[in-house]
Order: C-alpha cells, then sequence, then structure tokens
C-alpha cells in the first residue's frame, strides 16, 4: 500500500498532477497542498523539516487559499482577460514548479530540484493549452464563464483526488500531453488552410 499512498512514485504522480492543476488554477494546488501536509493526510509529503515547511504555517495557508479565491472570482471577468493572463502566467508557472518539488521535498534536493524544473513546464503547457483551447472573446460571456466554473471544479476535484490517490496525477499528466499534440495539429491546420486561401 505504500507503493500506492507514500512513495516516491506517488508523489511523483501526485506532484505531476498538481502541477498541470497549477497551469490552471495557480492557488488551489499549492494552497491545499500544504493543508493536506499540515492535517497529516497519509498521501500528502511531510513539508515539516524541509526547505518548504514554511507552507504549513497557518497565515501562509490562509494566504494562499484566500489568493485562490480572488483567482476564482476575478477569472469570470473578462473586461480585463488579457491583462490577468499576463499577469497570472508566470505565476502559474512558478507555482507549478513549487508544487512539484514541494510534493517531492521528501526525497532529497535531487528529486526536488528535477521536480521543480519539470513542475515548471508542465504547469507552463497546461497555461498554453488552457489559452488555446479558450473560446475568443464575444458578447455573449456566458460560454466562457461556463468554461472557467468548470475548470474550476476540475481543480477542486483533483486536488482532493490527487491525495486520495496520487497515482491519478499520472494519468492527468499523460492527458496534458494529449493535449498538448492536438492543439499543436489544430495549429497546423489552421495555418496550412491560410496558406491555401493566400495561394
Amino acid at each position: 500500500m505504500d507503493v500506492i499512498f507514500n512513495s516516491i512514485y506517488a508523489r511523483a504522480c501526485m506532484g505531476a498532477g498538481l502541477a498541470v492543476l497549477s497551469g490552471i488554477r495557480a492557488f488551489l494546488p499549492v494552497g491545499f497542498l500544504a493543508l493536506y501536509s499540515r492535517l497529516e493526510f497519509q498521501s500528502a509529503p511531510v513539508l515539516e523539516g524541509t526547505w518548504f515547511g514554511f507552507l504549513e504555517k497557518t497565515w501562509v495557508i490562509s494566504l494562499l487559499l484566500a489568493l485562490a479565491v480572488v483567482e476564482l472570482a476575478t477569472d469570470k471577468i473578462f473586461v480585463f482577460s488579457k491583462i490577468r493572463d499576463q499577469i497570472m502566467r508566470p505565476v502559474k508557472i512558478v507555482l507549478g514548479g513549487l508544487v512539484f518539488a514541494a510534493a517531492m521535498a521528501p526525497d532529497g534536493w535531487i528529486a526536488m530540484t528535477v521536480s521543480g524544473i519539470l513542475g515548471l513546464v508542465i504547469a507552463g503547457l497546461a497555461d498554453h493549452v488552457r489559452r488555446r483551447t479558450r473560446p475568443a472573446p464575444t458578447a455573449d460571456t456566458t460560454p466562457a464563464v461556463l468554461i472557467s466554473i468548470y475548470e474550476d471544479v476540475v481543480v477542486l476535484i483533483g486536488t482532493l483526488l490527487f491525495v486520495l490517490l496520487p497515482l491519478i496525477g499520472a494519468l492527468v499528466a499523460a492527458f496534458l500531453v494529449l493535449l498538448v499534440y492536438r492543439v499543436r495539429v489544430m495549429r497546423n491546420r489552421k495555418h496550412k488552410g491560410l496558406r491555401i486561401l493566400r495561394g
């Protein structure tokens, strides 16, 4: 059972999944990881005594969850969506690296460093796919609001699932790779069609 809930493999899968979710919502994954560690959930990494022990402090958890609520609310406001995305993109990438590194903190600095770098890449790809698959802004904001709510639900459920069954994180990371491929294929088709029209 340790392999499923409390092993380097389980933490790697959890960290990869949380990094994907960080590319969608920056603060929820790291906030919940810190909370789960503070509550000593069975599969949550023990952050106390590591470089990420500060995440277990009450004020840090409160701040992260408060910022998560602000992010959830502002994602429904589309007037400043372009500026908001430009500000949040680097935040999501950095927190994706942080959450993956924190998940691997009990396994030493090499695992933590490698995971942190992978987390940066994974969160960046997730944010890229999210932006590419969102509908273009129109006068009717209902579809965009519904997609935003759907993203909220996915992140909330994902953060809970990855703690209950960390290995699911690997499936989410694999699904992200598939989405990145699909977005690239669609973009190539679009460019090919434009070249044909111009010719």
